[in-house]
């Protein structure tokens, strides 16, 4: 395991040493598809190309980009029509936890493949490509004051800490699920070993009933937890007594990655989703007085920053 997936101490941006590629269902269509992911230069970011598109639009991973959040996350280029790109979450978890802040990746349909429903895969495919430092300053959101957003039962807040860390609970009706908390610093190499294998989930009725109207077409115990009156439906069972806090946990980092940089803040959040996510963030950076933006090497003495560019 690299040394630099100790997120709060990463110093320089990332990106991958060599194209990397896979197919998967689409968890809308149920189709194929075809998934390449490349290098990409410094301060370029994450973006999405639709291959299959006219014009081959590009669609940056951003958070005013968001425009659906039913079933995921879905992003778009507002200037061509269709372009977009749904279910991004799991993959921007893979590059929030493994550090990496420019990536291009290329499409042949508008879905990230949903792979087992977690961020798994792509972390190893990750891995296996070599991640290299790009030797250029990564730069870090970092919260100065308390800040929250309530949609009723549910809520998300950040607190100033110079790590990032996320406390999560959740509480469904179903006693499969029932009333789960976690919480979770993200020192070195927790993503990976802690959170990636967190698998998606749904109620067996809920699913029946998307599938008769369409919906997540290419959902099935194969890429998603499926419960039913207090059972887990799935033959080999759960992966983590309280997976299922840990994969909103997973999908809380995705959302958070679209802001295009790591948050230096504590995170507590229940009963949250994509939407709620989304709305975080907008109204957290749309307010200069809730952050501050800093030159990440600016955290360490001159010497260290001398030594590790060395």
């Amino acid at each position: 395991m690299p040394d630099s997936f100790d997120l709060p101490k990463i110093k320089f941006q990332k990106t991958i040493n060599s194209e990397l590629m896979c197919d998967g269902v689409g968890l809308h269509s149920g189709n194929l598809v075809n998934m390449k992911i490349l290098p990409a230069e410094v301060n370029e970011g994450i973006s999405f190309i639709r291959m299959d598109l006219p014009g081959k639009p590009e669609i940056k991973a951003c958070y005013k980009n968001v425009c659906d959040t039913k079933l995921g996350t879905t992003v778009r280029n507002f200037e061509f029509e269709d372009a977009k790109v749904s279910t991004v979450e799991h993959l921007m978890a893979a590059f929030m936890g493994l550090g990496i802040d420019n990536a291009k990746i290329l499409l042949s349909s508008g879905e990230v493949p949903i792979m087992d429903g977690s961020s798994q895969t792509f972390v190893k495919l990750l891995i296996a490509s070599g991640i290299k430092e790009q030797f250029v300053s990564k730069k870090i959101i970092k919260a100065v004051k308390n800040f929250s957003v309530i949609d009723g039962k549910c809520s998300i807040s950040i607190e100033p800490s110079e790590d990032f860390i996320v406390d999560y609970k959740i509480d469904f009706s179903d006693s499969a699920i029932g009333v789960q908390s976690k919480k979770i610093k993200f020192d070195k190499g927790i993503f990976e070993k802690d959170i990636s294998s967190a698998r998606t989930f749904g109620m067996l009725n809920e699913v029946e009933n998307m599938h008769k109207n369409g919906l997540a077409l290419g959902g099935s115990i194969d890429n998603a937890i499926v419960v039913d009156n207090g059972k887990v439906l799935n033959p080999g069972g759960l992966r983590y007594k309280d997976e299922f806090v840990r994969h909103k946990i997973l999908d809380l980092c995705g959302d958070m990655y679209l802001s295009g940089k790591l948050i230096h803040g504590h995170i507590n959040a229940v009963c949250s989703g994509h939407k709620l996510n989304n709305k975080f963030l907008l109204e957290f950076l749309g307010d200069r007085k809730n952050y501050e933006i800093i030159d990440s090497t600016a955290l360490f003495g001159k010497k260290e920053a001398s030594l590790a560019i060395a």
